[in-house]
């Protein structure tokens, strides 16, 4: 007489012992959000704030203005960057805090710029140091949840840091719509994601949705329902006459 081996259903886990990085991702949360609402108000700004127009054909923007609106959004984007950092998890801590710091030269060159090529060198500069920054906070969350998002982040900086540095020929205009652009993408990205964190950290904690760690569960069997269980595969090799 056989018996079958007793099978344990995968407990999900209690809000007080949540994994550490799905409660990290939900502390992440609130400060993508703040990021995200400031990308998109500044690139909505950079959309909708008035033009001089020479005529209906040739639009242009002075440079004070374009410093005035860039300073502002880094600024606001510094203190939201610390208020990333004090909630980041310790192996990316400095870097976000690094990502505040370089606003600082840059808002002091912006202050300086009277030119067009100088006002594209400050932030092209800013963009670039920050995406870098921003691609190696990517690689440091990959354990944590959705963390595509800074790889996107990233990319969007780094983008118009490449863009303007060759973008030898553009006025104060041509700068300030490549940087509204980017912050806008990038914006509504960490809005998304930042929501998106909270809700499945709540989620999990409430045991609607079961936790699959990033490093393993992609080879887990919650990933593969179709495929038979160990034990049922030996017992169904098992021939008939071998049972009593």
């Amino acid at each position: 007489m056989s018996t079958d081996e007793p099978r344990t259903e995968p407990t999900q886990p209690h809000p007080e012992a949540l994994p550490q990085a799905t409660s990290e991702s939900k502390a992440l949360g609130a400060p993508m959000v703040v990021r995200g609402i400031l990308g998109v108000a500044f690139g909505i700004a950079t959309v909708f704030w008035p033009r001089e127009a020479a005529s209906p054909k040739h639009l242009s923007m002075g440079v004070d203005i374009v410093d005035i609106l860039s300073i502002s959004y880094l600024v606001l984007f510094a203190l939201a960057l610390v208020y990333q950092g004090l909630r980041s998890p310790l192996n990316v801590r400095t870097a976000v805090f690094g990502q505040a710091i370089i606003t600082i030269p840059a808002i002091v060159f912006l202050f300086l710029a009277d030119q067009p090529a100088e006002l594209r060198a400050a932030i092209s500069i800013w963009a670039l140091l920050h995406g870098l920054i921003e691609l190696w906070n990517y690689r440091q969350l990959k354990s944590h949840l959705m963390p595509s998002d800074f790889l996107i982040a990233a990319g969007c900086h780094l983008l118009l840091g490449v863009i303007l540095i060759f973008g030898d020929d553009f006025g104060a205009l041509w700068i300030l719509g490549f940087t509204g652009v980017a912050t806008l993408i990038a914006g509504v990205i960490f809005i998304i994601g930042g929501y998106s964190r909270i809700s499945k950290a709540k989620q999990i904690a409430a045991g609607t949705v079961p936790y699959v760690d990033g490093s393993s569960g992609a080879g887990s069997d919650a990933d593969h329902p179709d495929v038979p269980d160990e034990s049922d595969a030996l017992g169904a090799s098992e021939s008939p006459d071998d049972k009593n």
